[in-house]
């Protein structure tokens, strides 16, 4: 069901435009950020992480911008006109109201977290054909609802991506639910593993925590930077986003089979 491998040699940038959010999903994990003081990143910062990052991994740059809801940044537009000039592939994780930035020809994809079938989305496709629709699977998500649920969007091409509730203490059962989901609409639903990684570096020795994010260099609203955004990694304290860039790079080496947590 999981490739707990499939990111192994990737090394991602993940900006945190904002904590702040114009919903109050009760699973979120809001990428583990305290919810307040509500604080937003500071643009030109932003775009020089972005330039550091993108020179150092250049055709595998990959990055991605979420939240709290990235589109509630008032420099939106104009960091992801930067975003594309210095990475390959750029990322927006929104619950739609990053739809309306005057750059969205700049985003490679679009991962929109959705709670029911969402007429939005559809009406979204006129601007672009690279939408991933994401919705948490908690305990109160049936099967059902998402025997449902998928084919208003596969109808569109639109791919459906399902998370397991990170708080939720039936995640087995939500894992075969999903698995059910997978096995009935083929090639329309995918899922990630949620658990203890194993294709980590020397950044995650250690932690006993389970996990449900790539090897990246997590950026936060306030500024700070980690390997980590679960707060296990001490934030870098350097003088250049060039240096830290590149300690966060070698702090997830993958080491082979014999660096298991």
């Amino acid at each position: 069901m999981y490739d707990k491998l499939i990111h192994r040699d990737e090394f991602r940038l993940r900006i945190l435009l904002t904590n702040e959010c114009d919903k109050r999903c009760d699973f979120c994990l809001n990428d583990f950020q305290p919810k307040k003081p509500v604080a937003y990143a500071n643009t030109l910062d932003v775009i020089d992480c972005l330039r550091a990052y993108g020179s150092f991994m250049k055709d595998k740059s990959i990055v991605t911008f979420s939240g709290g809801e990235p589109g509630l940044h008032p420099g939106l537009s104009y960091i992801l006109t930067y975003a594309k000039h210095y990475c390959k592939t750029v990322k927006v994780v929104t619950n739609g109201k990053a739809f309306n930035t005057d750059s969205r020809d700049f985003v490679d994809v679009w991962h929109v977290g959705v709670t029911d079938k969402n007429q939005a989305v559809i009406d979204f496709l006129q601007y672009t054909k690279n939408v991933i629709v994401q919705l948490v699977v908690t305990d109160d998500v049936t099967t059902a609802f998402l025997s449902d649920f998928v084919p208003f969007y596969r109808k569109y091409g639109i791919l459906v991506k399902l998370f397991i509730d990170f708080n939720s203490n039936n995640k087995l059962q939500l894992a075969k639910r999903i698995n059910d989901i997978e096995q009935m609409f083929n090639n329309a639903v995918c899922t990630r593993f949620t658990g203890r990684q194993i294709n980590r570096g020397i950044a995650c020795s250690g932690c006993k925590k389970d996990c449900v994010t790539l090897k990246a260099l997590w950026v936060f609203p306030d500024g700070k930077s980690s390997t980590c955004p679960q707060g296990n990694a001490a934030y870098f304290d350097d003088d250049s986003w060039d240096e830290t860039v590149e300690r966060a790079y070698n702090a997830h080496l993958y080491l082979g089979e014999g660096n298991k947590k």
